[in-house]
């Protein structure tokens, strides 16, 4: 971890936190993710009391066992919620691209409380003139808590269904938060915050638009 980068955000979720009413973000979550070479995190949104997206590649590969939980900071001997199945975007092509359709949907095998502030996805991207948003549980200082960024717009790229963000604090664990827009007192849920470039434009997150995949995403599944 970059150490300046690092102390930047800490700083920024504290004046966050003197701002920001941390219940409006409770169903931005903690995936616990068990695999034979142990266990890692994810970050996840739920959009009903039953179902939680993430991105793609935290659940691809061979999986052991999957829990969510719902606090403000990751405890793994807090309770948790047992996942009932999960599936990935039957688009989703990690050798043909790390973000492209980057989305998996849980199910939970019981309802997350009901003090839950679920947004809805927006249903169009044209335009994006709002605040944005990015919630996420990356490692920070060693610790996975819920943390708040405001990134700032690269630009819409409706062809590739993505949303691009400069965006230098992401990390590890940030994979699956989502990504809002406050537009007029309203609250929407735009992106799943997916992975990072790092290139010559500098450092930019790279995030598939829920917007394109509203079928896709409330559609039934076993």
């Amino acid at each position: 971890m970059n150490l300046i980068p690092g102390i930047m955000v800490v700083l920024m979720t504290n004046l966050f936190a003197q701002e920001i009413d941390w219940t409006n973000f409770n169903a931005s979550l903690v995936i616990e993710v068990t695999r034979p070479q142990g266990k890692f995190t994810c970050s996840g949104v739920a959009i009903q009391d039953d179902v939680v997206l993430t991105a793609a590649h935290c659940l691809e590969g061979e999986i052991l066992g999957i829990k969510v939980f719902n606090q403000s900071t990751y405890d793994p001997k807090a309770p948790s919620w047992d996942v009932k199945s999960f599936e990935l975007h039957p688009e989703y092509n990690k050798t043909q691209s790390n973000y492209k359709s980057d989305l998996a949907r849980i199910k939970l095998k019981s309802k997350l409380p009901e003090s839950m502030n679920f947004y809805p996805i927006a249903k169009s991207t044209k335009e994006l003139k709002g605040k944005l948003l990015r919630v996420g549980f990356g490692e920070r200082s060693g610790i996975n808590a819920r943390t708040l960024i405001t990134p700032q717009l690269k630009s819409l790229k409706s062809y590739e269904e993505t949303l691009e963000l400069n965006d230098m604090y992401s990390f590890s664990g940030d994979s699956g938060g989502p990504i809002y827009v406050q537009e007029n007192g309203q609250m929407y849920l735009v992106a799943i915050h997916s992975t990072l470039s790092y290139g010559p434009e500098g450092k930019f997150s790279l995030n598939p638009l829920l917007s394109h995949q509203r079928e896709w995403i409330h559609s039934n599944w076993n």
